[in-house]
């Protein structure tokens, strides 16, 4: 989940759970036809479903990049990823790839663990918010840490993970982080 150094000295963590497709990308940019922008080791391009092009799994749009970071850096908060794309990438690999697409990857401090595989819920996956909340009992009971706040940004409503510590801000697959989400993100933040 983290790694030792950040085990010992992030407390009073502010977080941001971090889904990708939907919020750092609008959905019909992921594959548009023949969309090939990067010349990276993490550039992953396959076939449209309906054959007519390609499209680029790892695509991130520059101005949803850009305020996702903003508000990272004004509000001190650090990164754990809950996006299906956690499941290809070593956190290493992930940070890199983070910091190429325009995001403050030196700011992921860890995955929210995949049970998918472990659950029966829809014949096979379970809900983001299982996993979400796995990855907060464990990061306060077993790594001691003391998360002041979290705030979760994800297109997929089963992220619904809000208590008094934090809450989803479900984005628009086709909008994805837009700045009237960003505006009410903002407003619960000034209020905590």
């Amino acid at each position: 989940m983290g790694d030792e150094k950040s085990q010992k000295s992030l407390n009073g963590m502010k977080l941001l759970i971090l889904d990708m497709d939907g919020v750092v990308n609008r959905g019909a940019d992921n594959c548009s036809p023949d969309r090939h922008i990067y010349d990276d080791r993490f550039s992953h391009v396959v076939p449209m479903q309906n054959g007519k092009g390609t499209c680029e799994l790892t695509y991130v749009d520059p101005e949803l990049a850009k305020r996702v970071s903003k508000l990272i850096s004004d509000y001190d908060l650090y990164i754990v990823s809950s996006s299906t794309w956690r499941l290809y990438y070593s956190q290493e690999e992930f940070k890199e790839l983070l910091t190429l697409r325009g995001l403050p990857g030196e700011r992921l401090v860890g995955y929210t663990p995949n049970l998918y595989r472990d659950s029966s819920f829809f014949g096979g996956g379970c809900p983001r918010r299982t996993e979400i909340r796995a990855f907060m009992e464990h990061a306060e009971e077993e790594f001691g840490w003391d998360i002041e706040f979290y705030v979760i940004l994800d297109d997929d409503p089963s992220a619904n993970y809000d208590t008094e510590k934090g809450r989803l801000f479900l984005t628009d697959f086709d909008k994805g982080y837009d700045a009237e989400i960003d505006k009410e993100v903002r407003k619960y933040l000034d209020e905590k």
